[in-house]
């Protein structure tokens, strides 16, 4: 299809953080641009902390000699491991790296500079450990996984349960190759894409060119959840290894069209006497009064 016209491509930047701060205007990031912080998880140990606790999982699915190589080198995990074990330890670290990850969540955002509008953080973690395509065997992949453990397809995270001003911060644990990252359709973002209702990007919308993004071990990229993206088949020869989170700029706003919703939280409640109410705020919006309806019905 021929291009629309005003299309603004995404902008790559990439900034270093200083001691205290990270140079990251997430209203920037909303309008398009995609950043990459070098080394933002080595500030506090977090990436050492993360490699640690992910050695331990592998140890505790693997007998000795092959925990031990695929702890050295999570690059080779599928070297050592069928997908069944990959799959058990992403699961594993779901739990071991939930409280870290939470933790790094709220360094990031004490860390950024000045953004004018207040932020609320995101539950989800992603564990989002990748083998190579040719690893896997066939008719071994787990379901449920998709964008987890194996590629997902072209989406817009706002159309399952995502608010449409959130940012996704997507942290490399290990080298994040071409050909085993992120594809994202820049031309394309906020352009009204339409869907099939079960999150498939219908054909025949101009997309424009994709583009993906390199990373070293400890680099974070931020994007905004509303770009067209999707995970690559990895056709490389190591695991790709990274974990997510997100965050809101302002009150979470919600698609009406969205399939679900989940909570973001104010953190100046969390840690104190009023951490139940740290979510109140995203419940008290349209898309959290749609799920209420939904659970309702779901019950009968």
């Amino acid at each position: 299809m021929n291009e629309p016209t005003g299309v603004r491509p995404a902008l790559v930047h990439t900034v270093t953080p200083a001691t205290h701060r990270i140079p990251v205007s997430l209203r920037h990031v909303l309008d398009g641009a995609l950043v990459v912080v070098k080394g933002g998880l080595h500030h506090g140990g977090a990436l050492e902390r993360i490699r640690r606790e992910t050695g331990r999982a592998v140890a505790q699915a693997l007998p000795g000699p092959r925990a031990a190589r695929a702890g050295a080198s999570l690059e080779k995990l599928h070297l050592e491991a069928h997908t069944e074990q990959i799959a058990s330890i992403r699961t594993d670290l779901e739990t071991r790296l939930r409280a870290l990850a939470e933790t790094v969540l709220r360094d990031v955002a004490r860390s950024l500079e000045p953004q004018g509008r207040r932020l609320y953080l995101g539950g989800h973690l992603g564990i989002r450990i990748m083998p190579p395509q040719h690893s896997l065997a066939a008719g071994s992949e787990p379901p449920g996984l998709e964008g987890f453990l194996t590629p997902r397809e072209a989406h817009i995270d706002s159309w399952f349960n995502t608010a449409v001003n959130s940012v996704n911060l997507w942290m490399a644990v290990g080298p994040v190759r071409r050909g085993n990252g992120l594809v994202f359709y820049p031309g394309a973002y906020r352009r009204g894409l339409r869907h099939d209702g079960r999150h498939a990007l219908l054909t025949g919308q101009y997309t424009g060119p994709p583009m993906d993004i390199a990373l070293d071990p400890g680099d974070i990229l931020f994007f905004a959840g509303d770009h067209l993206h999707a995970s690559q088949p990895n056709t490389t020869d190591e695991t790709r290894f990274v974990i997510t989170k997100r965050l809101c700029l302002g009150t979470p706003r919600y698609s009406r069209h969205a399939t679900g919703w989940v909570p973001y939280q104010d953190p100046r409640l969390l840690g104190t006497p009023l951490e139940p109410l740290a979510s109140l705020r995203s419940r008290l919006t349209a898309g959290g009064a749609r799920q209420l309806l939904r659970e309702r019905l779901r019950r009968g």
